[in-house]
């Protein structure tokens, strides 16, 4: 799952095309039948489409269930097999590329539907172009990224670039931001609620017909990719091993649920946005010392269960070489302690480790104890 880490891939020509702005979507691939289905599943917000834990979620599907759902859904994809990538089922290139990315698998099965039709498809139709990748609105697709395999990565990839850059606060490679409104192709003013939003928009720059408030009936869009997936990830097929969503807890309690998440620093740490690549509106930072000052990173679970925990720093040669996180469970248990090199690996998800907690509050505590000097980074924590 960590292989997209410090990976940037630039792919030349946009999905759905934001380059070539005034141009229609390509034809619908769905039939009648499947329009009207679709229609029954209701509408959506247009500026909040998809939750940034959606997009991210869904980390324990497997590739038995991804396969599962094709076959329910009478797909040509259940029997296929990529020449160019080992003969590779396309259940497992969906579960493992989106996963080399930090995807949610089921997303890409809705972007799959969406773009080529092939969920819901006993036939081959699109497969060269399943994810409509590097094929922009005005005709033509890459041969580069021509094949199954080639369009679920290069899917992936765009996807995870496009979160990088708004999850250090820039704008993506079209100008769509969460928080800043920006009109759509079907001339749609849209202020995304959130970066999956935001990202979707990127990649595909329609509201479609699937939204409350504006769209075109000509084609699905943005709102179409969301409508699907929220149908998807309810499958009964899931339901066996329901997958765990991401919770980011950040530095600015502003941007956390208060119900799950949440940060706490004394006054001896200090909120700064110097160094670039920050998760969010910034971070704290502190000086090594031996005393006992955590920057705690809380986050409650229902119930108890086990979790694999992330963070993300900003790097630098001032950093401590030894930054100590210890993790605890809602009982004040230390169930683990890691020490990581904040000198390097930044800005960017690092894995922590994978621990059990308990009912209530459990939390992560970036401690300031460390034999090793300099000042250590208190960013984002992320529990999966």
């Amino acid at each position: 799952m960590s292989s997209w880490r410090g990976l940037l891939v630039v792919v030349a020509v946009s999905a759905c095309g934001p380059e070539f702005e005034g141009e229609e979507p390509g034809e619908d691939p769905r039939d009648e039948e499947l329009r009207q289905a679709d229609a029954a599943l209701g509408t959506l917000n247009m500026h909040n489409l998809m939750t940034d834990e959606d997009m991210a979620g869904f980390e324990d599907v497997t590739v038995a269930q991804v396969q599962g759902f094709l076959v329910s859904k009478g797909s040509f994809l259940a029997g296929y097999r990529d020449p160019k990538w080992s003969n590779k089922t396309a259940a497992q290139l969906i579960v493992e590329r989106s996963r080399a990315y930090d995807i949610n698998p089921v997303y890409m099965l809705a972007r799959i539907e969406t773009e080529s039709g092939l969920i819901r498809s006993g036939t081959s139709n699109n497969l060269a172009k399943a994810t409509g990748c590097a094929c922009p609105d005005s005709g033509g697709c890459s041969a580069s990224w021509a094949g199954f395999g080639n369009q679920i990565e290069c899917s992936a990839s765009k996807f995870r670039n496009y979160l990088i850059d708004l999850e250090a606060g820039r704008t993506t490679i079209s100008g769509w931001k969460k928080g800043a409104a920006k009109r759509t192709l079907d001339n749609c003013l849209v202020t995304p609620a959130n970066n999956a939003t935001a990202a979707l928009y990127t990649y595909t720059p329609w509201v479609g017909a699937y939204a409350s408030q504006c769209g075109t009936s000509q084609w699905g869009g943005s709102s179409l990719v969301a409508l699907l997936y929220k149908n998807f990830k309810s499958s009964s097929v899931f339901a066996s091993n329901p997958p765990q969503t991401a919770l980011v807890i950040e530095s600015n309690n502003a941007r956390n649920d208060a119900t799950r998440a949440r940060v706490s620093v004394s006054a001896n740490w200090t909120s700064t946005t110097a160094t670039p690549g920050y998760y969010g509106t910034g971070y704290y930072y502190a000086s090594a010392a031996p005393v006992s000052d955590a920057a705690d990173f809380w986050f409650y679970l229902p119930v108890a269960g086990t979790r694999t925990i992330d963070a993300w720093w900003t790097a630098g040669s001032n950093r401590s070489a030894a930054a100590p996180f210890v993790i605890e469970d809602a009982a004040g248990t230390r169930v683990g302690t890691v020490n990581v090199n904040q000198q390097a690996n930044g800005g960017k998800w690092n894995t922590l480790g994978t621990f059990s907690f308990t009912q209530g509050w459990n939390r992560v505590r970036l401690s300031r104890w460390t034999s090793s000097p300099g000042v250590v980074i208190a960013d984002a924590v992320r529990v999966r």
